[in-house]
């Protein structure tokens, strides 16, 4: 058996490898243990999207908790991963898991835990479950066609309510827009609930595509990433859409073309909703951001006489940040974001029906609403990222640690966070190096003045790499 671990997202692996009926299984006792421990007497809230698999894996972890005698809500159709976390909230309820690769790949597939506040579930937590697995000798299973199982699984839909909840966040100025929004849902779970949104708001000019079940993706990675996204430029320019939306196969990450067809990132993305939050909602909170996440929400933060605090990769640190200095907004590069009071993880549904309530209320271009927000905080940086392989018999970390690419300049600081290292420079500019956990890969963040600079300082991290792997291989 391969170790199971859990990381930033969850346990992931591949369909048949180590996701698979036994590991499913494993990790459904090792929590029914945990909830045993703990003294937890409500209900779990399991949920499942569209991939191969899912709806199977759902059902077996229900099996599980029911042979352990613990009650579980088991959504009656597959929903997006911001659905259960909802759920989970809503109810009150101590744990909720969800199954689910996210963006990955359509051979790959796994299992996303959450806790109390419908939170992911934080490294106590998974380290708890991980401990247990290596533990556990005997497996208790109601399966879902025994006369005990409807005892303790109850199917429910999770759609209705979470729809409702995304609802009540978005002013009535929305309903019946002329506004033409272009959605692609890649064929994941975000067709669900945005769709549904739509509907009820009585969107006159919505159009949805790749809104089917395929557990292929159509052959395409499950993430509105750039290259996805720009597919749909023609269609944006030639239907004269005012945006498109692209949402990842679990409903959690959120792309955007403005109404040219060009791509928003997500820093400008999470700048551009704080901003409408604060000046046109007239709300009033800080900001806070992962390390990866451009400065670009920093000096709109700034700009407003509040703060943005910057925290670790991984949502749920955002989230804890979140409640404990009572933010307004919270997000990261990687294409997610909340806001207070509500789930405390990302969402992409959310985040759309938020965007468009933007561009209806400030009634300007997204293209005009982007260049507001730089022109009222001064920013002018170009961010790029990129994903850098290396030999995997290299210790890339240790390399890391111990020595420092050639930059142009010297760095002002260095920061060391777990498995990311950040080197600050003057005029608000930095370098990120974070090392993958599932691939030997590196992902480099690259915040400066000019595309030229930032092209120097690619280069410099390029040549980096081929001096380690000269050294360590």
């Amino acid at each position: 058996m391969k170790k199971i671990e859990f990381g930033t997202g969850g346990f992931r692996g591949v369909i048949c490898d180590s996701f698979n009926k036994d590991n499913i299984r494993l990790i459904s006792q090792a929590l029914c243990n945990v909830i045993k421990r703990r003294k937890s007497k409500k209900p779990v809230v399991i949920g499942y999207d569209y991939r191969f698999m899912s709806d199977k894996a759902a059902l077996w972890m229900s099996e599980v908790l029911a042979g352990n005698h613990i009650q579980v809500l088991l959504s009656n159709q597959a929903s997006p991963t911001p659905a259960v976390m909802y759920l989970t909230k809503e109810m009150e309820n101590d744990f909720g898991a969800m199954v689910t690769a996210s963006h990955n790949p359509y051979d790959f597939n796994g299992i996303k835990l959450f806790q109390d506040q419908g939170m992911d579930a934080d490294v106590n937590l998974t380290n708890e479950i991980e401990n247990e697995i290596r533990k556990i000798r005997k497996i208790k299973v109601i399966r879902h066609y025994e006369e005990d199982y409807s005892l303790y699984v109850e199917k429910i839909n999770f759609i209705d309510q979470y729809v409702s909840n995304i609802q009540s966040f978005i002013s009535n100025k929305v309903k019946n827009s002329d506004i033409k929004v272009l959605f692609d849902a890649f064929y994941g779970t975000g067709s669900i609930t945005l769709d549904r949104f739509a509907k009820n708001m009585n969107l006159k000019n919505y159009k949805s595509i790749h809104n089917t079940h395929d557990t292929m993706f159509g052959g395409l990675l499950p993430n509105p990433t750039l290259a996805n996204m720009l597919t749909l430029k023609d269609k944006v320019i030639k239907g004269g859409y005012d945006v498109a939306f692209g949402i990842d196969s679990d409903g959690d990450r959120l792309g955007v073309l403005d109404e040219n067809g060009n791509y928003v990132n997500s820093n400008e993305i999470l700048a551009c909703l704080y901003y409408y939050l604060v000046k046109y909602r007239n709300q009033k909170g800080d900001a806070v951001k992962n390390l990866a996440t451009s400065n670009l929400v920093d000096k709109v933060a700034e700009a407003f006489g509040y703060k943005c605090h910057e925290v670790d990769v991984g949502f749920k640190n955002i989230s804890s940040k979140i409640m404990e200095v009572d933010a307004l907004i919270g997000g990261e590069s990687s294409g997610g974001l909340t806001i207070r009071n509500y789930i405390f993880g990302k969402d992409s549904t959310f985040a759309a029906a938020l965007f468009i309530e933007m561009i209806v209320v400030m009634n300007k271009k997204v293209s005009e609403i982007i260049n507001e927000v730089k022109d009222f905080c001064l920013f002018n940086h170009v961010i790029v990222e990129k994903s850098l392989g290396y030999h995997e018999e290299v210790d890339i970390y240790s390399y890391l640690k111990n020595n420092v690419p050639s930059f142009k300049k010297e760095p002002l600081e260095i920061q060391r966070i777990n498995k990311n290292i950040k080197y600050i420079f003057e005029n608000d500019s930095w370098v990120l190096l974070r090392v993958s956990g599932t691939e030997p890969v590196l992902r480099v963040f690259i915040e400066m003045p000019t595309q030229e600079e930032v092209d120097i300082y690619l280069d410099a991290i390029n040549q980096f790499i081929k001096n380690m792997e000269g050294v360590c291989v």
